[in-house]
């Protein structure tokens, strides 16, 4: 690449990572293309809506498309010539066998290899096994027909992999704790190390106190390491809550007495129903793939996520002996994202008791402030649902009020009030969200998870 030619992003699929990562690079200063197929969500970013829920995201897509900094096309062909630095964010979901599917990845560099004329630097951001982006670099290499010299001089891989967290995603993009980037050309160090320079100096930072320089396979792997260690944290202090459960301890008080030894950390030592959404689920169990194609025992691993199955059954269990037969029951259901802050119900494990309870002959009463939308769309039609117009809705007639999703809005509640909507004081709080003696003190009988 001409170290002297401006510098312009495109970025392919507007998904979460995706947007925010186009949209943040625009806010930055830079000319931003953004690559969507889908041409339905295309014309709704191009008109200013955003297909997805996460905060603040609209405010910035307007204020991105009015300054013309941030464009959106489904022609790939456009943004190929158009700009110099390619990231690609598209999807890799789970196999059956819990590989990570990166056809998504592989069909994408071969469209943009058949664009390539001029030097390129083609990012991997889409969390994908070790060994992906050399797989990603002969697809880019054999499908350029345009070259007038060798290939290898059109095309660089680098790898960024993405640490945003769904409903925090744009406060990471603007604060993160690191950024590492992953290249075989040492070359590009300065050319990366700009696109990020405006950020930097935003958060009053020097270089070497964000940026991470390595090569790829690091790169590749320090991705799934983090997920696998977060998701190892949870399963962790959630075994500890079924000690505290056989013993009478309180696990809130375990988790905060270890969580602030600097050494260990209070983040994700959050017991409750389990872990799920996009990202930790998929990302352990390619993992766990990785190590066996690699012949590494990952066993343990394999145990982080049987802990996290057991958590459905043990939170419907808890509810079952309390409750007995659940035929024609009518629970109140407060929250069905994965977690707070989204929209997003992949893999939630909210979703997941809830399709149990309805095989189970319950009645329903359910709430989400932002997932009913993906909720009816994924569940399609039930007489066994009602759709609450508000947290305290969903508690009227109930036997019992299940809390999901540790959306700070409950929080908010009168419970003196609620006590007159319920049929029965019942409360399964699925995320140790509240104070047992607030609700006990309110005439509610808590159950908590290892409390």
């Amino acid at each position: 690449m001409d170290n002297d030619a401006p510098i312009s992003i495109a970025v392919f699929g507007l998904g979460h990572v995706g947007l925010t990562t186009a949209l943040g690079f625009s806010d930055l200063g830079w000319n931003v293309i953004g690559v969507e197929s889908d041409l339905a969500k295309m014309k709704l970013i191009q008109d200013g809506q955003v297909p997805f829920n996460e905060y603040g995201i609209s405010d910035l897509l307007a204020k991105n498309l009015h300054s013309g900094r941030f464009s959106v096309t489904a022609d790939i062909k456009e943004a190929v010539c158009n700009a110099n630095i390619l990231i690609m964010c598209v999807g890799t979901p789970q196999d059956t066998d819990g590989t990570a599917d990166i056809s998504q990845l592989q069909n994408l560099a071969r469209k943009i290899g058949q664009n390539i004329t001029s030097h390129k630097i083609v990012v991997q951001k889409s969390t994908a096994p070790v060994n992906t982006a050399a797989k990603l670099k002969e697809i880019l290499l054999s499908n350029i027909q345009n070259s007038k010299g060798s290939n290898d001089e059109l095309v660089d891989i680098v790898v960024i992999p993405e640490f945003l967290r769904e409903g925090n995603a744009l406060h990471d993009f603007f604060n993160p704790h690191r950024i590492v980037i992953g290249l075989d050309n040492f070359d590009l160090k300065d050319m990366l190390g700009c696109i990020y320079k405006p950020l930097l100096v935003k958060m009053g930072k020097n270089e070497s106190e964000i940026l991470i320089y390595t090569d790829i396979s690091s790169a590749e792997i320090s991705k799934h390491t983090a997920n696998a260690f977060l998701a190892t944290k949870i399963s962790f202090v959630n075994m500890i809550a079924d000690l505290c459960t056989k013993v009478g301890a309180d696990v809130e008080d375990v988790a905060r007495s270890i969580g602030m030894d600097p050494r260990i950390g209070s983040d994700f030592l959050k017991p409750g129903i389990g872990f799920g959404g996009s990202c930790l689920p998929k990302d352990l169990a390619a993992f766990i793939q990785v190590g066996k194609i690699n012949s590494i025992d990952f066993s343990f691993l394999e145990e982080v996520n049987k802990i996290n199955e057991l958590r459905i059954s043990n939170y419907i269990n808890q509810v079952i002996n309390v409750l007995g037969d659940l035929k024609e029951k009518t629970l109140g259901v407060w929250g069905l994202s994965f977690k707070p802050g989204t929209d997003d119900i992949r893999d939630s494990p909210a979703i997941r008791i809830v399709s149990e309870l309805i095989k189970l002959k319950a009645n329903l009463r359910v709430h989400d402030p932002y997932a009913i939308t993906a909720f009816k769309e994924f569940i399609g039609v039930s007489d066994r649902i009602y759709y609450a117009e508000s947290p305290s809705d969903a508690t009227v007639g109930v036997n019992a009020i299940l809390v999901l999703t540790d959306w700070v809005q409950y929080k908010e509640e009168d419970f003196k009030v609620i006590r007159n909507y319920v049929n029965d004081p019942l409360i399964f709080d699925g995320r140790n969200l509240f104070d047992p003696d607030l609700l006990t003190n309110e005439g509610f009988q808590y159950y908590g998870i290892g409390r």
